[in-house]
């Protein structure tokens, strides 16, 4: 199984959970990357894995995370600049200044479109079981209600 994402999974310390990818939604975004008009690959990679549009369940999690083995969970896209500018030092990334942040499956990290994948317990949205599969639709919600 490919196991794409954050880094090093649950039990090496880090505030990961290992995630089994459910649903992937494809979008506009995906086709401008696909044509190579958008997008860029991780440093030092020659691809990008897609999807930012994720639904996943939890396989592990780190004990005190507040998720458990078969939590339903989306993943955050935006990740802050490693050097933050004034709105990401303040947890405001959607609000980067100087255009640094990155973006899972869009801008210098891997996206969720594998069978396993970590994912930072800080950047993980629990969904509601009774959502199933509609879960998927969370990060074109939250672009709309940004908006």
């Amino acid at each position: 199984m490919a196991r794409r994402g954050g880094g090093p999974g649950p039990g090496t310390g880090r505030r990961e959970l290992l995630v089994e990818g459910l649903a992937l939604g494809v979008c506009g975004t995906d086709r401008e990357i696909a044509s190579g008009t958008y997008g860029q690959a991780p440093p030092h990679h020659d691809r990008l894995v897609l999807g930012h549009e994720s639904l996943g369940r939890v396989v592990e999690a780190p004990h005190d995370s507040g998720f458990g083995p078969g939590d339903l969970v989306v993943g955050v896209v935006r990740r802050p600049d490693p050097e933050p500018c004034g709105a990401c030092a303040h947890g405001e990334f959607d609000m980067c200044r100087n255009g640094r942040y990155r973006e899972r499956g869009i801008k210098g990290l891997d996206g969720y479109g594998a069978e396993l994948w970590c994912l930072e317990t800080g950047y993980a949205v629990r969904i509601d079981a009774d959502l199933g599969l509609a879960g998927v639709l969370m990060e074109p919600t939250s672009v709309v209600a940004k908006a």
